[in-house]
C-alpha cells in the first residue's frame, strides 16, 4: 500500500510538472505573437504618418515652385511694360521720339535699347482700322522683351496700341499690354525671348495700361 501510495504521489508531481510546463510554453507563444501583433500595428502607423507627411510636403513643393514661377512670369510682364512705356513717353534718339507713332510709314520698325537688350518694335500692318486688340485701336505695334541683366528672368510679349484723339498727332490715346512668361528659348541671336509653349511648366501672366 506504501508503494502505490508512493506511485500516486509521484504521478501527481509528475502530471502537475507537464501541466505548468504546458501553461509556460502557452504563455511565451500568446507574449511573442502580440509582440508582433503590436510591432505590425506601429508600423502600419509611422507608415501612414510618412505617406500623409510626404503628401503634405510635395503639395507644399509644388505650391511654392508654381508661385515663384508665377512670379517670374510677372516680373517679366512688368519689366517689358515698364520698357513700352519709358520708350513711349520719354522716347528714344535725339531729338526723343517715341517708336509707337500715329502716322506711321509702312510697317515702322524701329529698334532700341531697353533692359540692356535690343529691341525691334514693329507695327502690324496687316492691322485694320480698330483691329489692335479692341475697336478704337488703329496702329498697334509688337514687339518682344527680355532683362539681359537677368537671363533667366523670363520674358514677354509686348502689345503697344495708339489711335489719334484729334488733328494733334502727339496726343493719342494709348494702351499697353506685356504678357510675361516663366519659361523661354534664345532666338537665333541667343537673346532668350521666345516662350517655350512646349513646356508644360509654362505659366503667363499678363498686365496692362491705358493712358492719353
Amino acid at each position: 500500500m506504501g508503494w502505490r501510495r508512493s506511485c500516486l504521489h509521484r504521478r501527481s508531481i509528475f502530471m502537475a510538472t507537464i501541466k505548468n510546463t504546458t501553461i509556460k510554453k502557452y504563455s511565451a507563444h500568446s507574449n511573442r505573437g502580440f509582440v508582433i501583433l503590436f510591432a505590425v500595428l506601429v508600423s502600419s502607423i509611422i507608415l501612414l504618418i510618412s505617406v500623409g507627411m510626404y503628401n503634405v510636403i510635395s503639395k507644399e513643393v509644388v505650391l511654392s515652385s508654381a508661385a515663384r514661377e508665377s512670379q517670374r512670369a510677372f516680373y517679366a510682364a512688368d519689366s517689358a511694360l515698364e520698357c513700352a512705356l519709358y520708350a513711349d513717353i520719354k522716347g528714344i534718339g535725339s531729338p526723343p521720339r517715341t517708336p509707337f507713332t500715329v502716322n506711321p510709314v509702312d510697317r515702322e520698325y524701329t529698334s532700341f535699347n531697353c533692359s540692356g537688350a535690343d529691341v525691334i518694335s514693329f507695327r502690324i500692318l496687316e492691322a485694320t482700322p480698330g483691329s489692335g486688340g479692341e475697336p478704337g485701336y488703329d496702329f498697334p505695334y509688337v514687339f518682344r522683351h527680355y532683362n539681359a541683366f537677368n537671363p533667366e528672368g523670363g520674358c514677354s510679349y509686348v502689345l503697344v496700341e495708339k489711335n489719334e484723339t484729334g488733328t494733334d498727332t502727339s496726343i493719342a490715346e494709348t494702351r499697353i499690354t506685356a504678357i510675361g512668361f516663366n519659361v523661354c528659348l534664345p532666338d537665333g541671336s541667343g537673346n532668350r525671348n521666345i516662350p517655350d509653349f512646349d513646356n508644360p511648366t509654362l505659366l503667363e501672366r499678363r498686365i496692362s495700361i491705358e493712358y492719353d
